[in-house]
């Protein structure tokens, strides 16, 4: 038997990755935000983290050199890091670059990463909490196959407070692509390209210690570090949105 109180965090962090993209995207759309952008970072994610970057892990992790990088945590971290920040922000470039080239709106980039990191809230946190529940609540009504008793037995026993901290590192997360978005859209619009690798290293550590903590920290310790870690992005990022373009300018 699931606690009610599992799940009630269970439901309030399947709420909270809804809310987040959703509330976020009509918020912005009322500033003169565009669904068009949303939906292209959406779908940006997609095919650069979940379709093309693991083509990148199953040529090199299934090597010699894969399995040592899978035993030494900080190879591991760094690797992961590295991978991510550029596929993602590579994916966020060429977005903004061709299928994004005639808005030069600085909400644009908003919009962006709140799709981009709204989907990934949705995909990987959000659907996993909406089947812990549906497994939650048919359970009574008939036997379970052993992989779904095995996998009652485990949500029975994870303390609420675990799917609780999900839920804050999925807002860290959507904040640090919003921020994330905004550096590489400047790197664009203002010519200032060193802010594109910028945006690959700093998607690189963030990463890279959210998964050493991870492995020697507590949960509240991890969160905690990403925490300052994705403030101190947001507060790079509000200082290059200010000195990006409110409007189009008049001769583009």
């Amino acid at each position: 038997m699931i606690p009610a109180t599992t799940i009630a965090a269970m439901a309030a962090v399947l709420l909270l990755t809804v809310i987040l993209p959703v509330g976020g995207m009509l918020f912005l759309r009322r500033r003169g935000g565009s669904w068009k952008t949303f939906f292209v970072g959406a779908g940006t994610f997609v095919l650069f983290a979940l379709i093309l970057e693991p083509v990148l892990h199953n040529l090199v992790l299934r090597t010699g050199v894969g399995a040592a990088i899978q035993e030494n945590i900080l190879l591991y971290g760094l690797y992961g890091g590295l991978a991510a920040g550029l596929f993602e922000e590579t994916g966020r470039f060429l977005a903004f670059r061709f299928v994004l080239r005639s808005r030069h709106e600085r909400i644009t980039a908003l919009a962006y990463g709140i799709g981009h990191g709204g989907i990934e809230a949705v995909m990987l946190v959000g659907l996993t909490m909406l089947a812990n529940l549906v497994l939650a609540f048919t359970a009574g009504t008939a036997a379970l196959p052993p992989e779904a008793a095995a996998a009652m037995e485990v949500l029975a026993s994870t303390p609420a407070s675990m799917f609780l901290w999900s839920g804050v590192e999925r807002a860290s997360a959507v904040a640090l692509h919003v921020s994330l978005s905004v550096l590489v859209f400047s790197s664009l619009r203002t010519g200032r390209l060193w802010l594109f690798p910028a945006a690959i290293l700093l998607h690189g550590a963030v990463n890279f210690a959210a998964v050493v903590s991870n492995a020697c920290l507590p949960v509240a310790a991890t969160e905690g570090l990403v925490l300052l870690l994705t403030a101190a992005a947001a507060a790079w990022a509000a200082g290059v949105y200010k000195n990006l373009p409110a409007e189009k300018p008049e001769n583009t």
